[in-house]
């Protein structure tokens, strides 16, 4: 995948617009950088008397891109039933590239970076990415923009894995690691910080660059049913140099270990959990964060290592940031989600099991164009090897 995003012509680089510097958060001595992008313009929401509609990470829809065709994967196999690999890795491919948006009133956007727009020679400590309007105040569900995903994928640097795949792939009868896109940084409508530390800075490891270079995909829905212009934020802390470890970020998925790839969309007023420990672990070191990912419908994402309960991050809704009033109905939606961020050692060999807990009667789940859509249930970490 990193190198078909490779492929994508220079003439999609962009500089960031305004960049300050901000006092540290993390570490006396770090520098931290603010730079957004833009301005987008979001087009009006093409149908406001529904609920925000939600595409999920396993489907497109029609909504509006930047991008024209980029070609290169070729359409996929027709297939009859569950989706396959050809069709996930497709549905990547479009969505990385920003051809297709997930969401049917999605508009979605892809820019490489400038060389040396995050930093150079130096160890990361934390980021996040964000939604901004031209004064600064952040775009979100209750302002009418819903952020569905921002990411920036690290195009020079090759993810080695820490946990298997599942289900189980071997080439070569070599075990294939968990890896795919470098996701560097990123952001949400379950809004986060992504550290590669621990939260008061002490814990000896870092995101290491070079002189790398970024992606930057971004998918955003306006529920207003006017235009209106928005900024992709990156906060980034840093210091100079390599310092510990160079850590790394992995997603594990509740869904995907029985061979099904489709979306997982629980029943209408139920309460419940799925789960998967199909998990390995490849290299010894740290796992130093875990935080779960859901949408509506969700309430948790269960983490163990070795039978044991490590991580409980528990789905947050409504919230001044989290709510928006649609056609005289109110709707919340995931605002956060809670994190653990105690470093536990795990050695190769660990176990490790992710569980999703959802209640679609407390919260249910969105519909777009009259269909309910999916929950999802992914655990993002942070590993950091031993040096």
């Amino acid at each position: 995948m990193s190198t078909l995003i490779g492929m994508i012509p220079a003439s999609y680089k962009v500089a960031p617009s305004k960049v300050v510097e901000m006092k540290p958060k993390l570490r006396a001595g770090a520098t931290r950088k603010i730079a957004r992008y833009g301005p987008f313009t979001l087009p009006a929401n093409k149908d406001t008397r529904a609920k925000p509609a939600e595409g999920g990470h396993s489907h497109g829809g029609g909504g509006s891109s930047e991008m024209g065709s980029m070609g290169g994967m070729g359409a996929a196999p027709k297939t009859v039933g569950q989706p396959t690999a050809w069709d996930a890795a497709l549905q990547a491919w479009n969505t990385l590239t920003a051809q297709k948006p997930m969401d049917p009133n999605g508009f979605s956007t892809m820019k490489m970076l400038q060389q040396g727009a995050m930093c150079t020679d130096c160890t990361v400590l934390a980021g996040k990415m964000s939604v901004i309007f031209e004064n600064g105040t952040q775009a979100n569900v209750g302002s009418g923009v819903y952020l569905h995903h921002a990411v920036a994928i690290d195009l020079s640097k090759t993810q080695t894995g820490f946990v298997t795949l599942c289900p189980p792939a071997l080439v070569g009868g070599r075990e294939l690691k968990g890896s795919g896109p470098n996701v560097f940084i990123g952001g949400a409508v379950d809004d986060f910080t992504q550290l590669y530390t621990t939260p008061d800075g002490q814990f000896k490891s870092g995101y290491y660059i070079k002189d790398n270079q970024f992606m930057m995909q971004a998918e955003m829905i306006n529920y207003r049913s006017e235009e209106q212009q928005v900024y992709v934020q990156t906060d980034l802390e840093y210091v100079q140099g390599k310092i510990g470890g160079d850590a790394q970020q992995g997603v594990l998925s509740v869904i995907g270990c029985d061979g099904n790839l489709g979306p997982w969309k629980p029943a209408k007023n139920s309460t419940g959990e799925v789960g998967t420990d199909g998990f390995q672990v490849l290299q010894d070191g740290h796992i130093i964060l875990a935080r779960g990912h859901m949408h509506d419908g969700g309430t948790g994402v269960n983490m163990y290592v070795n039978g044991k309960l490590y991580c409980t991050s528990k789905a947050i809704y409504g919230g001044p940031g989290g709510t928006i009033t649609v056609d005289g109905k109110t709707w919340q939606s995931i605002a956060t989600m809670t994190e653990c961020n105690d470093p536990i050692p795990v050695k190769k060999g660990d176990k490790l099991k992710i569980e999703a807990t959802y209640d679609t009667k407390e919260h249910p789940l969105r519909e777009s164009h009259g269909v309910e859509q999916e929950t999802m249930g992914i655990m993002t970490m942070v590993f950091s090897p031993l040096e």
